[in-house]
């Protein structure tokens, strides 16, 4: 079931008549299961990494496609506790889930929400140090997810991107855990279908590949985890 990639199945969060209420549990879901796997401890030492090679006492980072904002939120907090003044923008093409993560990051200092199209972003070329994608890619088409890598590229001066990895067990964790007692019915049903949606190291490689990310590597983590960078 799972040696290629299942365009048809579809995530409810991307229905555009999603309960907005459902859908703020679901992102509540999400900001748990991150943290509960340590993927979000994850995107912190990568963006740290990438502000200490640079040696800069100052960044800006943009999160493409980004839901409530957890992942660039703990980025911003690492940059404040070690004197790192962080400009963090927190993107999502949903008008709910922009509302979900300004009210996340409400009196963050550094952090804003705006909605943006990961295909068309509006920032000028190289307008941020960093730009981010952590769980979003396998929301797109292997097209879509080009152009949308394309963007990363034009508008970061350094490209980071998460996202899962299809595989059975990666099927199997993903349907326990999103099963637990107390999850979302949505995250129930999107759980599963993100991995069936995901994409493979190499099948990541090949979209880097066609969206001209030059020196791009991709890395497997645990658990079941991508990793892009450029």
């Amino acid at each position: 079931m799972l040696r290629a990639r299942d365009a048809d199945v579809r995530e409810r969060m991307d229905e555009a008549g999603a309960d907005p209420a459902a859908l703020r549990r679901s992102l509540r879901d999400l900001r748990r299961i991150n943290g509960l796997l340590g993927w979000r401890w994850m995107v912190v030492r990568a963006a740290a990494r990438v502000v200490q090679e640079q040696g800069l006492r100052s960044f800006s980072l943009v999160d493409v496609a980004s839901g409530s904002g957890d992942m660039p939120l703990a980025v911003a907090q690492w940059a404040r506790r070690h004197g790192v003044e962080a400009r963090v923008v927190v993107t999502d093409v949903n008008p709910e889930i922009v509302m979900a993560a300004r009210a996340y990051l409400a009196g963050t200092l550094g952090a804003s929400a705006e909605r943006q199209n990961a295909l068309a972003l509006t920032y000028p070329d190289l307008s941020f140090d960093v730009a981010l994608c952590t769980l979003a890619l396998h929301h797109f088409s292997p097209d879509d997810a080009v152009q949308v890598l394309r963007e990363l590229g034009r508008v970061g001066r350094r490209v980071l991107v998460f996202d899962l990895e299809r595989s059975p067990l990666a099927f199997v964790g993903a349907v326990i855990l999103t099963h637990l007692p107390g999850m979302e019915a949505m995250t129930g049903h999107d759980g599963p279908a993100s991995v069936r949606r995901a994409y493979t190291a190499p099948e990541l490689r090949e979209l880097a590949r066609r969206a001209g990310l030059r020196d791009a590597r991709v890395l497997v983590r645990f658990p079941f985890r991508l990793m892009l960078e450029v």
